[in-house]
């Protein structure tokens, strides 16, 4: 029998259960917080949790198309490569009530959607090739010098900086190797270490994206993880990027998704609070955010999200905390520290 949730009277809320074969009732239990916070019990998650899951427990029956756009938050991560365009989705689904993109948007969720036979390998490599396809097409856009548009081609343009004859030329070694209907992860592994030590770079004790050259070997050749591919390619921008400047590879990685969790945490709290969203930009001088950015950003998750009701209020509280929140484990501050206001629904919810 094929997999299926089960009725929320056998969990509590913040979780789902998955039955596996109702003849012999084999199940599992999935939590939904993990991302958030690195713990299955219950009493040790903080009030904003406990408060979302008491929203939860007064709404109706929730429908499955519901469950499953929770499900797929769960998997959320902030250095996924479709990481920011993975909160458009979440709030395009929310906004629609409907599960219509069952994406991998990180491995945060530890399969519950695995379980219900979403992310075959087909469409995970499908996927794959389209992610790589967008990073080709913001290189060749950098090597045109045009203007991004994409968040993809703001982050390439942003970590490869201000065009240069000697950044070209790196460039144009960065985009033949991925340029492959399958490039394979050695191949963009060995890219990325060669242009560390083109770039005479030491790289060993840098964080992400960095973090992959000791978790992957070089023998490896099907990564558990699809992050990686992104990753070392990520790597190759930064080394061609801070060549010849005074700046901090880990902390340019480090801004590009800060400034992304600060823009989109202002504006679904301003859909939860119902008022005007401000841009990110009228509090913080952003490096990787234009102006016309910031406002579209703006605009746009208050349109997907669309008119307010009880189950959109919870699913965009759960999208609010899962966002802010997510690896927030590693205990540094962030930028979002220094703005409590992007998130003050959470102060003021009842």
């Amino acid at each position: 029998m094929k997999p299926k949730l089960l009725t929320y009277e056998y969990v509590p809320a913040g979780f789902e259960m998955v039955i596996d074969n109702t003849d012999v009732e084999m199940g599992k239990v999935w939590n939904l917080w993990y991302n958030v916070k690195l713990t299955d019990d219950p009493e040790s998650w903080d009030s904003e949790i406990k408060s979302i899951n008491k929203m939860q427990s007064e709404l109706s029956e929730l429908s499955v198309e519901q469950r499953l756009i929770r499900a797929q938050m769960a998997e959320f991560c902030r250095v996924c490569p479709l990481f920011p365009e993975s909160v458009d989705v979440l709030c395009k689904e929310i906004g629609e009530n409907r599960f219509s993109t069952p994406l991998k948007i990180g491995c945060e969720g530890r399969g519950l959607l695995d379980s219900l036979g979403y992310h075959d390998p087909k469409s995970l490599n499908e996927q794959q090739k389209e992610i790589l396809k967008n990073y080709i097409r913001s290189l060749e856009k950098w090597l045109e010098q045009g203007q991004p548009e994409t968040a993809t081609e703001s982050k390439v343009f942003g970590f490869l900086g201000q065009w240069t004859d000697s950044k070209m030329a790196l460039v144009e070694k960065i985009v033949p190797a991925a340029d492959l209907d399958e490039p394979s992860i050695s191949s963009l592994r060995r890219l990325a270490k060669d242009m560390c030590r083109e770039t005479r770079r030491d790289v060993e004790t840098l964080g992400r994206p960095f973090n992959c050259f000791k978790c992957l070997t070089e023998e490896v050749v099907i990564p558990k993880c699809q992050c990686c591919y992104s990753m070392f390619l990520d790597a190759s921008l930064l080394c061609a990027g801070t060549l010849g400047e005074k700046k901090s590879m880990f902390d340019e990685f480090r801004r590009f998704i800060e400034e992304n969790i600060l823009a989109y945490s202002f504006a679904i709290n301003s859909w939860l609070k119902e008022v005007s969203s401000k841009p990110v930009t009228d509090v913080i001088t952003t490096r990787y955010i234009a102006v016309d950015k910031a406002e579209g950003i703006a605009e746009k998750v208050c349109s997907l999200l669309g008119e307010k009701d009880e189950v959109k209020e919870w699913l965009t509280a759960c999208l609010l905390k899962t966002v802010k929140d997510n690896q927030r484990w590693h205990k540094r501050t962030e930028l979002i520290d220094d703005f409590p206001e992007v998130t003050s629904w959470f102060r003021e919810m009842p």
